[in-house]
């Protein structure tokens, strides 16, 4: 039992040392201008904001949104979309994709409309993706240590049950590690982009009048509120003046009727 305990303290030891790291990992593709040597563990984000006729944007929007889902080469995936056409019409979507296809992508919405913006965001995870690797290959470690100590726990019931309670353990956290390392490779592989929408350089003449007289109403409203509001600011002012205004011109008439002393 005591050799059971000390095992468990000298793997308990081991989990708190990280092996060296490897530098392997897929380099991620050339991105939109272009990818510098030696850095194959950078992070993608990608920002397109284009200007269109208002009848446009919601066709460009679905456009968009179908070529996303339909292009399963690249593993697109939709992360977010939204279109409003209330008062100022827009769109904006977000999705992830292989460098390939944010270029189909970014070709796509240039066409259809004028690029206002474009900028890129890059970020270097090199060191979680180290640290990311040094943890798994340390918990794999452990893991295989502690199903050799369960081997040779043999029928010291106590000793197996707070190996098992410890392999259990350890397998949730080597889950929970690989699926962020999974994450982050993603990241690395894969590109984010944003897209928007809009049709403020190109809507029509008359649409702010429209909006303007669609408004009329509640901007009249707004506006008595408005009005009702300060005038209960300068009334109690405006009693007060004209209680005090004719005392006080009274005073100033006896003050000037006062002869002066020699």
């Amino acid at each position: 039992m005591k050799k059971i305990h000390m095992g468990l303290i000298g793997l308990m030891l081991l989990a708190g040392c990280g092996s060296k790291g490897e530098s392997g990992g897929q380099s991620s593709a050339a991105r939109l201008d272009g990818k510098e040597k030696g850095s194959e563990f950078l992070a993608y984000e990608h920002n397109v904001s284009v200007d269109t006729h208002e009848a446009q944007v919601r066709p460009l929007y679905e456009k968009v949104v179908a070529a996303c889902k339909a292009d399963t080469e690249n593993g697109c995936l939709l992360l977010d979309s939204s279109v409003d056409s209330g008062r100022y019409v827009h769109a904006r979507i977000s999705m992830r994709a292989k460098p390939a296809g944010i270029r189909k992508l970014v070709a796509l919405v240039a066409a259809e409309g004028d690029v206002t913006s474009q900028g890129t965001k890059v970020e270097d995870l090199g060191r979680p993706v180290l640290d990311s690797k040094k943890r798994l290959e340390m918990l794999k470690q452990y893991q295989a240590q502690l199903q050799d100590l369960e081997k040779r726990s043999g029928t010291n019931v106590d000793a197996l049950i707070k190996v098992t309670k410890e392999l259990a353990t350890v397998q949730v956290e080597l889950e929970q590690a690989t699926a962020a390392n999974a994450l982050l490779m993603q990241r690395i592989d894969t590109d984010l982009l944003n897209v928007a929408i809009s049709a403020e350089g190109k809507q029509s003449f008359w649409r702010p009048v429209k909006r303007a007289l669609g408004n009329f109403t509640e901007n009249l409203s707004e506006g008595v509120a408005n009005a009702i509001t300060a005038m209960a600011y300068i009334l109690p002012w405006l009693i007060a003046f004209v209680l005090l205004f004719p005392l006080g011109r009274k005073g100033w008439r006896r003050l000037k009727g006062v002869p002066r002393k020699n």
